[in-house]
């Protein structure tokens, strides 16, 4: 499925929007833009299509096509590629507790940010203790992968300098990988 289909479907059934929002992935922080314009290194445009509730900003890299690479701006200065499309960066942002979380600690053999992860899922299911079943919803509605099999990607990812967002005055986004 293309990405644009994919947020077509995101934005025709209000349910799977409003649960977005739950997993801080807003639709409608797009309206006004990124916190400040952002750009790839080399010039290449960037498309906001959802926003979370830090003022951080996904957006679409490179010119329209069925699927193009996610990238994130967060409002601090960090950013960087989380996925090569818009099905894999939702999977990462309903099945993890958060992209921060996620890329807080190298990956190293995964096994100690899988631990993080873990004690940070058990922290939020005692506020929302329908978590695993909304993500089972949203993965079985969108057609999301499972979340875990994608750490070492996004860590991959994160670190192609690329794709690190480079404001108007051109400074350049720290990664948001250690």
């Amino acid at each position: 499925m293309r990405d644009q289909d994919l947020l077509r479907q995101i934005k025709d059934e209000r349910w799977i929007a409003e649960l977005l929002v739950r997993f801080d992935f807003d639709l409608q922080r797009a309206e006004n833009g990124p916190v400040e314009a952002v750009r790839l290194p080399d010039g290449g445009a960037l498309e906001m299509i959802a926003g979370d509730a830090s003022g951080g900003a996904f957006l679409l890299a490179g010119p329209p096509a069925d699927n193009r690479p996610v990238v994130y701006a967060g409002s601090e200065g960090e950013g960087g590629l989380i996925a090569a499309d818009l099905r894999t960066a939702l999977a990462l942002v309903v099945g993890l507790s958060s992209l921060h979380d996620a890329t807080s600690m190298p990956f190293g053999d995964g096994a100690a940010l899988r631990e993080w992860l873990a004690f940070a899922d058990d922290e939020i299911r005692e506020d929302w203790p329908d978590l695993d079943d909304d993500r089972a919803r949203l993965r079985d509605a969108l057609g999301l992968p499972e979340a875990a099999g994608l750490l070492a990607g996004l860590h991959a990812a994160a670190a192609d300098e690329r794709y690190l967002p480079v404001s108007d005055l051109g400074d350049v986004y720290e990664p948001m990988t250690s």
